[in-house]
């Protein structure tokens, strides 16, 4: 009779997540019906689109002027964004399966809720790695909080991949710690296609990984990234110089900045030497940080990752606060120690305050500098406020963070928060 029950509850789970899966999937195209503008999802759709139909390829010109005609309604004109595939090609292997949808709206809305998930499974697998078990009243409003907060919601609207970024990125450091090595190499390759979110953690997860000998994950990244390969070069030899020349078509066009750029908006005699100033004593911090975690434990070597994440955005590289949902593991693991160190257990405590508190003044933000029309101060305050405000978090939380709890009393009532 329980086994029955138990098979019951389990179809009962599935069907009722199909249900919100489908309702979310419905909710989503009608959204994108009404608010069609974004080309992070339109571009590689409609070149897989164009490949699969046409035998074209979707760095070509037909493929971008199809992208024009429907995104403009006409051809660009001189100055405007061609609308160019910027996506490598085994990248765009993964459009394929969404470009069978000939709705654009439906794909799209099909195409958000992928994301939505990614990001709900972002959540869980952060509290999981971090080891923070947030009170059963809490746990729904953390979760809606990594669906909904500022920079999930950019990414979420403009169908950018950086969400699948973070979940490689978190899935893979979940690996490392299981020491599922292959499984964690095929998600840090997955994560380095995304290189303005993750080059930075890319090249501090490989150089662990060389420093501890894990060659079982530069196994599992090669033989990734070698699969992906072939299957690009045999659907598509010709595709590298394509992609490089559209790729750098499109960071002409594109919205990215950098510290010094923000810096020089402010002030033009100094301001590209504050930039490479903070880029210099960045990469320093950056270094004796990378050389502290030598033979230290998972904690170290999480908080570690965790810098690298946060000041990446700060390091002198092109990006935009669309990029900064790769900041959320540093926020979960900053928020986790200060649950452990700060909070009662089932209690929301500090750190329920805080997850507020951000969630609220970030959008609170948005909408006062959106309505004063200031689109330059509020893009230089988003790209500068969460790293720094980070980079002093982890700081403060350092001690803590690295280091087991201190006594037997803080670790059972840590197991029973």
């Amino acid at each position: 009779m329980s086994r029955a029950l138990t098979i019951i509850s389990i179809i009962a789970i599935i069907f009722l997540a199909l249900a919100s899966l489908g309702g979310l999937a419905w909710a989503n195209t009608l959204y994108t019906r009404a608010h069609p503008g974004e080309t992070d999802f339109l571009v590689p759709w409609l070149g897989a689109r164009t490949f699969l139909q046409y035998g074209n390829s979707p760095y070509d010109d037909p493929a971008s002027q199809r992208a024009q005609l429907l995104y403009y309604g006409r051809l660009a004109k001189e100055g405007q964004d061609p609308l160019r595939l910027n996506v490598p090609f085994p990248i765009e292997l993964f459009f394929f399966p969404f470009a069978l949808v000939k709705d654009y709206t439906l794909a799209r809305g099909l195409w958000m809720t992928f994301l939505e998930a990614a990001l709900a499974l972002t959540a869980f697998l952060s509290l999981n790695l971090t080891g923070w078990k947030p009170p059963r009243t809490l746990l729904p409003v953390f979760v809606l909080f990594a669906m909904l907060w500022v920079h999930a919601w950019m990414p979420l609207l403009a169908g950018s991949t950086v969400i699948f970024t973070t979940l490689c990125m978190v899935g893979g450091l979940l690996a490392l710690r299981a020491e599922r090595d292959e499984v964690a190499g095929v998600l840090m390759i997955l994560s380095a296609f995304q290189p303005l979110a993750s080059g930075a953690f890319t090249l501090f997860i490989v150089w662990w990984v060389f420093y501890h000998c894990r060659w079982r994950v530069l196994w599992g990244a090669l033989m990734a990234l070698g699969l992906l390969l072939i299957a690009a070069f045999i659907f598509l030899p010709g595709w590298f110089l394509p992609f490089l020349r559209a790729l750098l078509a499109e960071y002409r066009h594109g919205t990215f900045f950098t510290p010094g750029t923000v810096f020089a908006g402010w002030w033009p005699a100094i301001g590209d030497k504050l930039g490479w100033a903070l880029t210099a004593i960045l990469v320093v911090v950056l270094f004796l940080e990378w050389r502290a975690v030598c033979r230290k434990d998972f904690r170290h070597f999480l908080w570690t990752a965790c810098l690298t994440l946060t000041a990446t955005p700060l390091l002198g590289i092109s990006t935009h606060p669309g990029l900064y949902a790769a900041l959320f593991f540093p926020l979960t693991l900053f928020l986790a120690v200060v649950a452990e160190r700060w909070s009662r257990p089932r209690r929301w405590g500090l750190a329920g305050i805080l997850l507020v508190l951000i969630f609220v003044g970030s959008w609170a933000l948005i909408y006062y500098l959106t309505g004063l029309d200031s689109l330059a101060t509020l893009r230089a305050i988003l790209i500068f406020a969460l790293p720094s405000l980070l980079l002093v978090d982890l700081y403060w939380i350092r001690w803590w963070a690295i280091r087991p709890p201190r006594t037997w009393f803080e670790t059972i009532e840590n197991e029973i928060a």
